[in-house]
Formats: C-alpha cells, structure tokens, sequence
C-alpha cells in the first residue's frame, strides 16, 4: 500500500496558517492589525499566538479543514510523482522483453507486480482474467517482483526458466498454476507443480540461477523501488496511475476502458 507522509507540526502549522488565511481572514487580519504586526515585523509574538489559539477554539472546524488540505495536498503530490516516475520509467515498465497476458502486441498496456506467496495476488488472478476476457485491446506486462522470502524468489526464478527455455505460453500457463496453487508454497510443492506440468524439476532451478534471470528480478526490484511499489499486486498503467493492492474485475475494465479512449484519442 502507498504510505501517506508524515504530518511534522512544521507541516501543520504551515497549513494552519494557510487555512486560518483561507478560512477565518476576515477575522485574523483585524487581529494582526490590533497586535501590531505590520510590514515591519516579520514573526508574530505571543499575544497573536494566543489571539489565533482563541480563533481556533472558536471555529474548531478551521481544524477539520486543515486537515483535508494536507490530505489533498498530500495526495496531489503523491500522484504527481506517480506520473512523474512511470514516466521516467515507460521503456522498462512497457516496452521490455517481459511476458504479456492478453493481446500481446495490443495499444493499451499495464504492468502487474506480484509475488507466488502473495494471498491478494492470487485473488487478483482470476479479477484480472475476467477484464481481460472478449478484449484485444489491453496487454498486461507480468514483472516478477517476490518479496515474500526466499520461497518466492526460488518460485519467481521457476517460472522464468520455464519461461527461458519453453517460451511464453509455457510460462503463463505456470504462473497460473503457481498462482492457483491452494496453501504454501516450498521447495516439495515447487517441484511436484513443476513435474506435473512436464518439465524438469532440478534442470529448471539450475537454470533459474543464471544471471539473465538475476538480472530480471534485479530490473523488477529497481523498478518497484522507484515507483514506491514496496507490496503485492501492484498495477500500473500508462497514463501514470500506480494502484497498489488488489483491482477487482470492475476496476480494473475501467481503467483498460481509459487507457482504452485515450489512446484511440491521441491517434
């Protein structure tokens, strides 16, 4: 989940001064005046303290207001440097080498975070298959990005190998069947998911740890790292939105119908 900032008393007070500006001028001006704090004193004294604390006792919503300006404030800030980091990021985020469900050459592309142990990524996979559904509009990059121990990176690491020496199709279809797997996973559940799909348990792991796959994971954390992603699923999408946490079917066919317009739009 996206964390919100702190609130440091300089940040209030910041805003207390904004708002009591915004919201009770009418009355602090006339209190500045009566406390003689004009042009040629820059920091109020005491006695204006106490006439603003008198105000705000008065007018205890002033507070309320404080507040939701720091929580818009906060948010707009939070949203312009999601913008600005997902597009500094466009190449690696859409552009790569990545696997892709959907249309894997369609105009509209988001990108999912997720880890194997991951209990809402999990509940996200059959959300995400059902926006896709009957759509070949929309690609969704998979980024490998295990969090969750040593058990998810030795799953993520399976399933780039399969992906290495198998292909795409191949590689979807495990994703699928490690994310569907009931209960944890371990090396034991690992291997037998592994042997039921056909391929070779032991050659597979020995594969996952070649540098080509260190070096995907390693681009994946980089990425998540500068896009402030530090859980399971996380979604972005091309106009600069990063939602954190699960997207239920609904959500996220808005936001592929989005996507959607605005690239026929700028066409």
């Amino acid at each position: 989940m996206q964390r919100r900032g702190v609130l440091t008393r300089a940040s209030i007070a910041g805003a207390l001064a904004g708002v009591l500006v915004m919201a009770a001028g009418s009355v602090v001006m006339p209190l500045l005046a009566a406390a003689g704090q004009g042009a040629k004193q820059s920091e109020p004294g005491p006695e204006f303290a106490d006439q603003v604390r008198s105000v705000l006792l008065s007018n205890p919503e002033v507070v309320l207001e404080v507040f939701a300006l720091l929580e818009r404030q906060e948010k707009e800030k939070q949203t312009a440097g999601a913008r600005a980091a997902v597009e500094a990021e466009a190449a690696a985020l859409f552009q790569g080498a990545d696997a892709r469900k959907g249309n894997a050459s369609a105009p509209v592309v988001a990108v999912e975070f997720f880890d194997y142990q991951c209990g809402y990524c999990k509940g996200a996979l059959p959300e995400l298959a059902a926006a896709l559904s009957g759509r070949n509009d929309v690609a969704v990059v998979m980024k490998e990005f295990p969090i969750l121990g040593s058990t998810s990176e030795a799953a993520a690491r399976l399933a780039l190998a399969v992906r290495a020496e198998h292909g795409d199709e191949a590689y979807l279809g495990f994703h699928n069947a490690l994310l569907s797997h009931k209960g944890g996973l371990n090396e034991a559940a690992l291997s037998i998911l592994a042997g039921a799909a056909g391929y070779d348990y032991p050659a597979l792991v020995a594969r996952g740890r070649q540098d080509d796959i260190t070096s995907i994971i390693d681009g994946n954390r980089r990425l998540a790292q500068a896009l402030s992603i530090s859980g399971t699923p996380a979604f972005v999408f091309r106009d600069g939105e990063v939602v954190p946490g699960m997207m239920a079917a609904d959500r996220l066919t808005a936001a592929f119908d989005r996507l959607s317009a605005s690239t026929a739009a700028a066409q």
